[in-house]
């Protein structure tokens, strides 16, 4: 009994992999029902509205100014300036801002950034940016759950070995047999064995495994370490995929990649909750392996440029990616449309924001190399877009490089805390 109990969480992945393997291949390819088609004129109009709200909004971060009652007037003047940008786009609605922009949410982020520098003063943004993003994935898996979103020292610890253990395992400047040696020692610090850190890097992951043990009893919550071991495994799986280009069907590339995406937003899913029911931890392996393939479809030209294979990088040279897009949008719709294992009460909400996000995710990815698809279906699809593929395409780079001008204070006051002060509801 003990053993199966032990077993639990490595079964339903096991089970998980195979029902999702069978879910996509049986998934409709044909163009998804899609809405919100709108003219190139439309397109044009929402570029200017976002390019006037960006510029507006780094003037008023810069002309942030001194004494109580003037940063109350300016706030006010940023809520207008929010509210009619939310008002007029169609990225993000008021239901939209009222969830993302949350007390609760932000001063997570706030709380999360300020942590993970004192944590690693050598963390560079976009490594605190890829652990926010794990973070704001679990707040949403304690509101599908019916808890108020919170920074615990176990969601802090997770969502920062993910660009830790990621990131070290895509570095092609550090070799196979090195990342496996130092994944077996990590293995073992994961299993509870007594094993100490050999670098810097192991002294980091050591330390944030430490912190869910203080959380968590490993006795009492064995399946939040099965979990974070299954995660962990999946990584290391998924150096297959690394370093050789293989043909479909030479190696279950679908099948690791879904290991990997879904095991990660379950071992999410266990530290926010510590149990799970089986449909709870089906629904969140199925996010996990949705937001892996939209990642894939993303950097389909990097991966296979760095010799990634991934189900979207193997076929990218050989055939258009018309059908994965087509089949990804399914399978979003078909995994939100049978949710019905959560009861929380903005249940409809969380589960329309999850598919705008995953949507957008997947129509950025599109307009980010139009090379990779038909012609004909890069036009149909295109009419689907919030802007024109030219503006999607480099609107990430036109951001990073107003963010990278702002100074790091103003008045005296962190640049970081005016953004927050900002974004919070009065």
């Amino acid at each position: 009994m003990e053993q199966a109990n032990e077993l639990k969480v490595s079964n339903q992945v096991h089970n998980f992999v195979s029902s999702f393997n069978d879910t996509w291949w049986s998934t409709k390819k044909d163009f998804p029902n899609l809405k919100g088609a709108t003219t190139y004129w439309h397109k044009k109009k929402q570029e200017k509205l976002t390019d006037a709200f960006i510029d507006k909004f780094v003037k008023a971060i810069e002309s942030f100014p001194l004494g109580n009652e003037n940063q109350r007037i300016w706030k006010k003047n940023i809520n207008l300036l929010i509210d009619n940008f939310v008002a007029n786009s169609d990225l993000i609605n008021s239901e939209d801002k009222n969830i993302l922009f949350s007390e609760a949410l932000l001063k997570n982020t706030e709380d999360f950034v300020k942590e993970a520098q004192a944590f690693d003063s050598n963390i560079n943004i976009e490594n605190v940016g890829q652990a926010l993003r794990n973070l704001w994935i679990m707040n949403i898996i304690q509101m599908l759950l019916g808890k108020l979103p919170k920074l615990t020292p176990s969601i802090f610890s997770y969502s920062m070995l993910y660009p830790y253990t990621d990131n070290f395992l895509d570095d092609n400047d550090i070799s196979k047999s090195e990342k496996i040696k130092i994944n077996d020692t990590f293995e073992k610090k994961l299993c509870g064995e007594n094993v100490h850190p050999s670098s810097p890097y192991e002294r980091h992951l050591f330390t944030l495994v430490e912190k869910i043990e203080g959380e968590f009893d490993r006795s009492k919550n064995k399946e939040v370490f099965e979990s974070l071991l299954c995660i962990q495994r999946a990584q290391m799986k998924s150096l297959i995929q690394q370093g050789k280009l293989t043909l479909p069907y030479e190696s279950d590339i679908l099948g690791i990649s879904m290991e990997k995406g879904g095991s990660s937003v379950l071992a999410d899913a266990y530290i926010v909750n510590g149990t799970l029911t089986d449909k709870e931890a089906e629904f969140f392996f199925g996010y996990g392996v949705l937001l892996q393939i939209c990642d894939d479809l993303q950097d389909a030209r990097e991966d296979l440029k760095n010799g990634h294979m991934t189900i979207v990088s193997q076929l990218s040279t050989k055939w258009p990616l018309d059908h994965i897009a087509n089949g990804l949008i399914n399978f979003t719709f078909e995994l939100l449309k049978h949710a019905n294992t959560f009861d929380c009460p903005n249940i409809s909400l969380l589960k329309e924001l999850i598919q705008k996000n995953c949507l957008q995710l997947i129509l950025f990815a599109i307009a980010k190399d139009k090379r990779l698809y038909s012609k004909k279906y890069f036009k149909k699809i295109k009419i689907y877009f919030p802007y024109t593929p030219r503006y999607m395409k480099n609107i990430y780079k036109r951001l990073k490089r107003k963010y990278s001008n702002i100074k790091e204070s103003y008045n005296g006051v962190a640049t970081n805390e005016i953004i927050m002060y900002a974004l919070k509801p009065e």
